[in-house]
């Protein structure tokens, strides 16, 4: 029995994606540090990772549902538990279902209002504007489908009680515009599988070099983004020697990139790295300026 209980939550937690959730971790803790310009109580974070994490779940989940088929055409998606059958479709929307719910729950009664329906709204952009509208159409789809991953530093910011003004915006246009590149690098290495599903990504419908092209227009509006944020959050010199060298270090790669000296599978790691150390970069400062005062 306890192996059989082992198992089936060894699915479901496979289910989950856990690893696409990394993004909201990355992002929400330092929106919620930097809306107040403090460290926010431990309980108040742990309830927004949890109520954010449940929702960003739930739509992992009925994304897997929806393309159910699609998925068994990708080598990387053919052993999802949905499609090999080790979880039923229904079993599936059950638990994306109790996920949402239990998330907006949390959000709304333990965080504030305001963060509950801006992740309730992110997951349902997701599901039904990006996965069921913008995907299958058209090469532009992770442009406006990237809304759904920016959501968590708006869930962030607005978790500590503080308003929505310039200053979370400005961090969700930064991730707004880190995304489709990170994701374009991902794709080419992908192309193949893409194809197959019958998916319009950019690199399979542009040549390698205007995908490239691109990724390096976003990367580096990505970086003028993180320098404009300095003056409009208030940040020092910590973050903009950061944001500076990591930022050259994005647009130099991706010019490698063009250029075929990287493959694209670097860019991507080195992305990852790039979000995760702005927005730690973020605290960082904070907690420097702080220890100064």
């Amino acid at each position: 029995m306890k192996v059989n209980q082992h198992s089936i939550i060894k699915k479901y937690l496979k289910l989950s994606k856990l690893r696409v959730v990394e993004l909201l971790l990355v992002t929400t803790v330092p929106s919620m540090i930097i809306s107040i310009y403090g460290m926010p109580p431990l309980s108040l974070v742990i309830y927004t990772l949890s109520g954010g994490t449940l929702l960003a779940i739930s739509a992992n989940v009925m994304n897997q549902v929806f393309e159910v088929e699609t998925d068994k055409l990708m080598q990387r998606t053919a052993d999802r538990p949905i499609v090999t059958g080790e979880i039923s479709k229904i079993n599936g929307v059950i638990f994306s279902i109790f996920c949402g719910l239990s998330g907006f729950i949390i959000l709304y009664t333990l965080a504030t209002p305001l963060s509950a329906f801006i992740a309730l709204s992110a997951n349902l952009f997701y599901v039904f504007i990006y996965t069921l509208i913008l995907k299958p159409r058209t090469n532009q789809n992770i442009v406006i489908g990237g809304a759904s991953g920016a959501a968590p530093v708006l869930i962030g910011w607005t978790a500590t009680g503080s308003e929505l003004e310039t200053g979370p915006w400005v961090l969700f246009l930064l991730v707004f515009m880190w995304t489709p590149a990170h994701f374009w690098a991902l794709s080419i290495e992908n192309k193949s599988d893409y194809k197959n599903a019958q998916f319009p990504m950019l690199p399979n419908e542009e040549s390698y070099k205007r995908t490239c092209i691109f990724i390096a227009i976003y990367s580096c509006s990505t970086v003028l983004i993180s320098l404009v944020a300095a003056p409009i959050l208030q940040l020092g010199m910590v973050y903009l020697i950061v944001s500076i060298l990591f930022g050259i270090n994005l647009m130099h790669k991706s010019f490698n990139l063009y250029r075929e000296k990287i493959k694209p599978i670097n860019y991507f790691v080195f992305s990852n790295t790039y979000l995760a150390v702005i927005f730690i970069s973020i605290v960082g400062d904070v907690l420097w300026t702080l220890r100064s005062i």
